[in-house]
């Protein structure tokens, strides 16, 4: 069971990092935000295992990243990475309950 759990685990962190840079193409360089990218956001992403492979952790290493995706006074939030992980969690969850039946 705890082999399957890391495949899961390994899939749906995966598939985060993926949702994450699609989210980041279309919201970076669409024109209602501006339409301005180098994309040195979404080539920052990095995908870290740890726990012997339990827990993945996706998330973008530039030091603005917080600011793009929660906004400041001056500019409006361009979240990428929370509804990434909000559809992705429920992927993931109804992949473990799949392996408990």
């Amino acid at each position: 069971m705890a082999t399957q759990t890391k495949t899961i685990v390994a899939k749906h962190g995966a598939l985060l990092e993926k949702k994450t840079a699609q989210n980041m193409d279309a919201t970076y360089l669409s024109k209602e935000q501006g339409g301005y990218s180098v994309g040195t956001t979404r080539r920052s992403l990095s995908t870290t295992f740890s726990n012997a492979g339990m827990t993945v952790a996706v998330a973008p290493d530039t030091e603005y990243f917080p600011y793009l995706e929660f906004g400041t006074r001056f500019m409006s939030a361009r979240p990428t990475l929370k509804p990434a992980f909000a559809y992705q969690s429920v992927q993931f969850v109804n992949d473990l309950k799949k392996m408990m039946k």
